[in-house]
């Protein structure tokens, strides 16, 4: 299934990390006319620029931290610098995906949305700015070898190729070439010739090999980790669930409170409206016309009820005005089994978790009433830290398994759904317990 996160760049940035670069090809005949090598030798050429850059975010990111004792001056710089270093990465990244068809995975940003002080101490002490800083510091001597060396390898057999023109405008009249003395036409063409055949075959593969200095550099350092990037995807798709499940919870309780406030009370007056017609019918004596309207009030009150019951299992109003404890205390008072509720939850969880804990409860009730022949049910919630531990225990005959049909395979992803667990232990002849473990994010 697609997600909005697959959709997004950085998602497709992530996928693709794996099929760049685009390499210059290794004939070097085949490599140029190969546009990865013009584009490889424009990045190379650009190396310096973006080195230099990155150094000036990072000498002010070092004052910061010089002047953090003045806070007025030394907080807001941080935040600046550190801003403006990330910023620099993620167009370093864009330099690569243009130039090298290297998509890298872009690194986790500090929070800066906080108070400065926070925001200033979460991007000096996040790893992500200081992998990016170790990566334009190296950045700059490899600029200065890449530079040099795609200037040569382009210069060299291009200057070599053109001796003919004018080797003899030059002062002496002669060129000296390494051990060679070109005094004539002849061995100025032979040097030419050997100058196009050296640098057709050796200038793409010093660009090639220079690119790779670069891609290795980029890699180590402008990439998020493989495992960092796998945890914030994780992170991400976790959340996306969450929000999903609030909104569907949202969506229910929205459903719930129309149908109260609407139909419900569309019901209710009708019946109030038949009762009075029904008052003024038995005074006019109308026996036929006052069973009519019996039976009208009579499948009123049954649509209420189960409209009613119908808005509870959406989502009870009770739940959301005082919480888990009145709402099974509820339920438990109308289960055909007795059932001993004890709650106990403070600080209350989400409303989603509420929710969860509180369908599973009343899905386990009625799997009780249904088929395990009990005479008795305890309902234990807790809450541990961040924790809520749900018990359900009955005295019935057991057997209860989630592979048997009996809603806990559907109790069980619900669960699922929010990273919780549940365990059940049934043996045949009872008794039953129910186990569920849910996080509380509140």
């Amino acid at each position: 299934m697609r997600t909005d996160d697959d959709a997004t760049p950085s998602g497709d940035v992530r996928r693709a990390e794996y099929r760049g670069p685009e390499p210059v090809p290794g004939n070097p005949l085949r490599a140029l006319f190969s546009a990865a090598l013009w584009r490889g030798c424009a990045h190379l050429a650009t190396d310096a620029v973006a080195g230099l850059a990155g150094l000036g975010a990072i000498l002010l990111l070092l004052i910061a931290v010089c002047l953090v004792p003045l806070a007025l001056i030394g907080v807001p710089l941080g935040v600046t610098g550190g801003s403006l270093l990330f910023l620099l990465g993620d167009l370093e990244r864009t330099r690569f995906a243009v130039t090298c068809r290297l998509y890298l995975p872009p690194v986790r940003r500090p929070d800066v949305t906080q108070s400065p002080g926070r925001a200033s101490v979460a991007l000096l002490t996040a790893r992500a700015t200081w992998r990016q800083a170790g990566y334009f510091v190296l950045l700059v001597p490899v600029a200065c070898g890449t530079f040099v060396g795609v200037v040569l390898a382009w210069a060299m057999p291009l200057t070599l190729l053109f001796l003919p023109f004018y080797y003899r405008q030059l002062p002496s009249g002669r060129a000296d070439v390494g051990p060679l003395t070109i005094t004539n036409a002849g061995s100025a063409i032979a040097v030419a010739a050997v100058a196009l055949l050296i640098g057709s075959l050796g200038t793409p593969l010093v660009v090639r090999a220079l690119l790779a200095v670069d891609v290795f550099l980029a890699r180590r350092l402008l990439a998020a980790p493989p495992r960092e990037a796998l945890t914030e995807r994780v992170e991400r798709l976790t959340e996306s669930r969450a929000r999903v499940l609030d909104a569907a919870e949202e969506e229910r309780r929205r459903i719930e409170r129309d149908l109260h406030d609407g139909a419900q009370q569309q019901l209710v007056a009708m019946q109030m409206t038949l009762g009075r017609l029904r008052s003024r019918m038995k005074s006019a004596g109308d026996a036929e016309g006052l069973a009519l309207v019996d039976d009208a009030r009579r499948e009123a009150r049954q649509a209420i009820g189960e409209l009613r019951d119908l808005t509870r299992g959406l989502h009870p109003p009770v739940l959301t005005d005082r919480g888990l404890d009145a709402a099974l205390s509820a339920i438990a008072a109308r289960a055909p089994v007795p059932v001993t509720v004890d709650v106990q939850v403070e600080p209350r969880p989400s409303i989603t978790i509420e929710a969860i804990a509180y369908f599973v409860v009343t899905e386990a009730l009625t799997n009780v009433a249904k088929h395990a022949a009990a005479e008795r049910a305890w309902v234990t919630i807790r809450r541990a830290g961040d924790r809520l531990l749900l018990t359900i225990c009955d005295d019935g005959r057991g057997g209860a398994t989630p592979e048997h049909g009996t809603g806990l395979a559907g109790l069980a992803d619900r669960v699922a759904g929010v990273d919780g667990s549940l365990h059940v232990t049934s043996p045949a002849g009872g008794p039953t317990s129910i186990e569920v473990e849910l996080p509380c994010d509140s």
